[in-house]
């Protein structure tokens, strides 16, 4: 069941798009660093591929976000599922981020507000 009243968020990343890829990002680092909010990010589908190693390397916006994201101690997790059908490892993605499992979703769909993107 979704806590729709929660004040902690998870954002939901989804989807890749060339042109406005940071942008999710950069939202999440604004609401963490000027408003304060309790924030966790989920990325799925497509969206992998913004936070596997090589391409955060090539692009600095993203790079940045995540940087101060981390050390603000926000939360940022790869879909388990997506990982798994993506043949792809914690070992694959920017330095910090996690791999998923059911508990870990399921505890971020029950305990926060999902955004998505």
């Amino acid at each position: 069941m979704m806590n729709e009243n929660s004040d902690s968020l998870v954002f939901v990343l989804q989807h890749k798009n060339d042109r406005f890829d940071p942008m999710p990002f950069s939202i999440a680092r604004s609401w963490t660093e000027d408003l304060g909010a309790d924030i966790a990010l989920y990325v799925m589908y497509d969206a992998l591929e913004l936070i596997k190693k090589d391409a955060v390397e090539g692009a600095p916006d993203i790079r940045e976000s995540l940087d101060a994201l981390l050390a603000a101690g926000v939360s940022i997790y790869a879909c388990g599922f997506c990982s798994r059908a993506c043949e792809l490892s914690t070992d694959d993605y920017y330095p910090g981020i996690q791999v998923a499992n059911r508990q870990i979703f399921h505890g971020l769909m029950s305990d926060r507000r999902p955004l998505y993107w």
